[in-house]
């Protein structure tokens, strides 16, 4: 299209992901893993049981400092993961 303005674009420095990964990896290594662990099979349970409400176990888990990635794994191996159908 003629006469349209420039999209500005978030470009992000290569740097930023070593940086989250080593900050990860000492949260990994200063946290109470076995805690996390406790947290997470607490969270498991909540979602396997009908109508349990998750957020006070997600909100444990987070306080445990466990990882979002952590915490979606817990509930993917519960719910599984949805895929929409091929027509």
């Amino acid at each position: 299209m003629e006469n349209e303005p420039p999209i500005d674009i978030l470009l992000i420095d290569e740097s930023v992901a070593g940086r989250q990964i080593e900050q990860l990896r000492k949260l990994r290594e200063t946290r109470d893993n076995a805690h996390v662990r406790v947290e997470l099979d607490g969270l498991r349970l909540a979602a396997a049981a009908n109508n349990a409400n998750m957020m006070p176990r997600i909100l444990e888990c987070v306080r445990a400092y466990a990882t979002l990635g952590e915490i979606c794994d817990v509930l993917r191996d519960v719910y599984g993961v949805y895929e929409e159908p091929a027509f």
